[in-house]
Formats: C-alpha cells, sequence, structure tokens
C-alpha cells in the first residue's frame, strides 16, 4: 500500500512530495531541531529516511496520524506486522522466565 506525503509549505524550505510504501516503513521519530524547529523522520528499510521539519505540534500531528495508518494497514494485511513505536527490549520478553 503506497500514501503520498506532501510537504510543500516553503516555511522551512523543505518540501517534498512523494509516494511512500508503508511496508517498507521502518520507525518514525521526532526530533528536535534548531530555532525551535522540530524533525519528523521517516525511517525506510529501502531508502534514506524523509525528514520533514515543523513545529512541535505539528510533527506530532503527523505522526499521529501516520500511526493511524500503519494501524489500519497492520489490519487489513495478514502478512505483514508493523509496530509503532518500537518496544523496548523488556517488553519483547513475555514468557515470564526473566521473572525471579
Amino acid at each position: 500500500m503506497f500514501i503520498e506525503i506532501i510537504n510543500q509549505d516553503g516555511r522551512y524550505n523543505s518540501s517534498y512530495r512523494g509516494m511512500v510504501n508503508i511496508q517498507y516503513v521502518h520507525q518514525i521519530q521526532i526530533i528536535k531541531g534548531r530555532h525551535r524547529s522540530y524533525e519528523l523522520h521517516i525511517n525506510l528499510s529501502n531508502s534514506p529516511s524523509i525528514e520533514l521539519l515543523r513545529t512541535k505540534e505539528e510533527c506530532e500531528q503527523f505522526y499521529n496520524q501516520l500511526q493511524e495508518v500503519l494501524k489500519t494497514y497492520q489490519q487489513l494485511s495478514v502478512t505483514d506486522t508493523l509496530i509503532f513505536p518500537p518496544r523496548l527490549s523488556s517488553e519483547t520478553s513475555l514468557d515470564g522466565n526473566d521473572v525471579e
């Protein structure tokens, strides 16, 4: 499944428009940038990451929207599993062997 990402606002001189196969979305993260701006990084497993510069609120809103799309895709797909945000290593061990 492909989604189109459009960032045509020139406020931060970082325009982007492209199709992304959400099957290859590896990680999404928000990083604090310079001058009170924030960067939303969409890391892809098959190509360089997409970096979108915005305010903190705009990055958080887009992050949440993208998570909803990925959640819907996960429900439709029976072969692919996408987990966002990534689980911590302590959360992946659910068999109880680490508990004394």
